[in-house]
């Protein structure tokens, strides 16, 4: 079932998607949190497996 909107040229209505919004930072703030023993205090986006390694090994230097 549709129910276009005139709010927008294109009619679409959103759908939930607020609920997520937090879900990143959160991860990420997990993932810092995870490494912050290691004196990690900053990981470039996207938390990929690389920038994580790459975090890591700048404090160890």
């Amino acid at each position: 079932m549709e129910t276009p909107t005139p709010r927008n040229p294109l009619g679409a209505n959103g759908i939930g998607e607020a609920g997520t919004i937090g879900a990143t930072p959160a991860v990420h703030n997990a993932v810092i949190d995870a490494v912050s023993h290691l004196g990690v205090t900053h990981i470039d986006m996207p938390c990929t497996a690389f920038n994580v390694w790459s975090a890591i090994q700048s404090v160890q230097k």
